[in-house]
């Protein structure tokens, strides 16, 4: 360990936790608060030094495949920056959410030192892990940060100093970090302060260029306080889809909605664009010879909109999904394209896992899959590996023979793996199966036979092998739970199904889900009013289909009326966005709005102080639009 090392670590516990004068007075706040966190929150010894930690390649290709498209869109901004600081010693990296570095640029010569430093693909930066880092402290706070040398909580990486910001997705979710590193900075940590507004500028590049792609069949909405740069660099940007919704924004949209609206209770994603800025696209888009200009919390903002691009005839080409495949996502869903690739593996043995949280439709998914192939007339045999008592899993998967136990049939039993010969075999949460018995199943993978409890032959089995769990199989491989080599057995094509929040067709599944439950309850299905789907929109479904499938039920029993209102749903979605039901207040306002309808000084005030803006003077006097426009025509006011 060098001298330096042992004052940085001092200087380190010194100021944690104060038991000496601190010789490193200029320690930014920012950075004291992250070397407490690794104290105290996560648990590190500043005094235990660390090699940068670098991945297996299965692990990195994993973590790669994950982040999908997002690095394809965000390699031409890493380009562009490194051509700017190639020639001063730094190296350009983007790391996930996970803080693994998906894709990095650097120069040939030194690669080893970039590789031991963790500055290379693979390595893992997260503050839990490696203490304070600038890829960590950003990950932790969300905020851009500069970490220049001894600001590092680890004494191994005080030579470094790493630049970073972050990325965020239309949902305001930290989906990437950019990150610049140097092995061998200047001692001053002022002179990263122009690289960090580098890295931010290109940072919102990239998180711009992903919004766009991502939303090119929405709406794009660019909003900013000067009309000059709208086309150029937009302050703010919205997507809206074409029943008027909001479905995105980016980063600097979604902190200014909190600071102007955040009092109000108001949801930014799934809130109607009229209903929070008091005026529809149609009428934005019919504003002639000027910029059109939004109102909010008293702010003006200038408008630009860009309408989607008409969609495409379908390619006589295209191959049609099986229909039980084609049923579990809207056309224009990006999952269609996982679905693709999984119709073209159905008549095949290719083990199938599925990832999704609980109640996302993996057993669906599995149905389907099996359904679409050439399996579909045998037998669909679904194993539940969490609900099966750990002490009848064995003799309930593999079966046993005559007489194996005490207790046992007298004629033996088959097991459910036997059951499913010549079809397929669904084993959900397949987490959860204990380690002892996952060896007994890689045997079957790998020779297609089942032996029984108790016997001495082996039965040959036919069976395709789909798989699912909501755990995290690489945690757990980690941890000792799962063994690695049925990990990779089971793993022939992983599926990963989006949990119902971030469905790209929330609207689809739910009409879906809406059908199913009224013919599974002999019922009609009732259309949905827009209230009610704008509060199912903003809820967060942490239940995906299963807890869907449980409100619309009770919507459906509930509701009286040609529509499911919003006081249909169960409570805990009604709760948040049920009026007042002080009677009093109601009829208050009531007479209020009628003494302003029926005096037309009064209505022409009103009109005023909405800012010219009848959908906005319609909603302030719960009225309809259409009933604002007749009482203007009325007065002569209106054409």
């Amino acid at each position: 360990m060098l001298a330096k090392q042992v004052r940085h670590i001092n200087d380190v516990l010194n100021y944690v936790y104060g038991t000496e004068p601190l010789r490193l007075s200029g320690v930014d706040t920012c950075i004291a608060e992250s070397w407490r966190r690794c104290v105290h929150r996560h648990g590190l010894n500043p005094e235990e030094m660390k090699e940068a930690l670098i991945l297996p390649d299965s692990r990195l290709r994993e973590h790669q495949e994950a982040i999908g498209d997002f690095t394809d869109i965000a390699r031409y901004g890493l380009q562009a920056l490194w051509k700017q600081i190639r020639d001063m010693g730094y190296v350009v990296l983007v790391a996930d959410a996970d803080g693994v570095v998906v894709d990095s640029l650097s120069s040939d010569s030194g690669r080893l030192a970039w590789k031991q430093a963790g500055l290379y693909l693979g390595a893992l930066w997260h503050e839990r892990q490696n203490g304070t880092s600038a890829v960590g402290m950003v990950l932790e706070t969300g905020e851009p940060a500069v970490v220049h040398r001894n600001d590092h909580f680890d004494a191994t990486h005080i030579g470094l100093s790493c630049t970073a910001a972050p990325v965020f997705d239309s949902q305001n979710r930290l989906r990437a970090v950019l990150d610049v590193s140097a092995l061998t900075p200047v001692a001053a940590k002022q002179s990263q302060y122009w690289v960090l507004q580098l890295v931010k500028h290109f940072a919102a590049l990239i998180e711009t260029a992903a919004f766009i792609r991502n939303h090119k069949q929405d709406w794009l909405i660019r909003l900013g306080h000067a009309a000059e740069f709208l086309d150029v660099t937009p302050e703010y940007l919205l997507a809206v889809n074409d029943e008027g919704n909001i479905t995105g924004a980016n980063h600097a949209f979604h902190q200014w909605f909190a600071r102007h609206a955040g009092k109000s209770g108001q949801t930014l994603i799934g809130n109607g664009f009229e209903r929070l800025f008091g005026q529809s696209l149609p009428e934005l888009c019919g504003i002639q010879n000027r910029r059109p200009t939004l109102c909010f919390d008293g702010l003006t903002l200038f408008v630009g909109i860009t309408p989607p691009p008409r969609k495409p005839a379908p390619s006589r080409n295209s191959t049609p999904l099986p229909p039980e495949l084609a049923k579990l996502c809207s056309p224009d869903s990006r999952f269609n394209q996982t679905l693709q690739r999984v119709a073209g593996l159905a008549d095949t043995q290719v083990p199938v896992l599925i990832n999704g949280e609980t109640g996302s439709g993996k057993e669906l998914l599995a149905r389907a899959i099996h359904l679409s192939g050439n399996r579909a007339d045998k037998p669909f045999i679904a194993v539940n590996c969490a609900a099966i008592p750990e002490n009848l899993i064995e003799s309930e998967l593999y079966g046993y023979a005559p007489g194996s136990f005490s207790g046992a049939d007298r004629k033996g039993k088959t097991g459910l793996i036997q059951a499913a010969d010549g079809g397929t075999l669904f084993l959900d949460e397949i987490g959860d199966m204990p380690l002892y018995l996952q060896s007994r199943l890689l045997r079957v993978l790998s020779e297609r036979e089942v032996m029984p409890v108790g016997s001495i032959h082996a039965v040959k089995v036919d069976i395709r092998i789909i798989a699912a769990t909501h755990h995290d199989l690489q945690a757990n491989i980690a941890a000792g739970k799962f063994r690695e080599d049925l990990y990779y057995r089971l793993n022939g094509l992983n599926v990963v199904l989006p949990s119902l929040r971030e469905r790209d067709d929330f609207d689809y599944a739910l009409q879906t889900v809406l059908r199913h439950v009224a013919r599974n309850n002999g019922l009609t299905p009732k259309p949905v009013s827009a209230e009610a789907m704008n509060v199912m929109r903003r809820h967060r479904w942490p239940g995906n289909i299963r807890q869907l499938a449980n409100a619309l039920e009770v919507a459906l029993h509930s509701a009286k009326g040609a529509q499911i209102q919003p006081e249909d749903l169960p409570d805990y979605l009604y709760a948040q966005n049920r009026p007042s039901e002080n009677p009093s207040a109601l009829t208050e306002q009531m007479q209020n709005s009628k003494a302003i309808l029926q005096n037309p000084a009064s209505l022409q005030n009103a009109l005023q102080a909405a800012g010219g803006c009848v959908s906005r003077l319609a909603r302030d006097l719960g009225v309809s639009r259409m009933t604002v426009y007749r009482y203007l025509k009325k007065y002569g006011a209106a054409e």
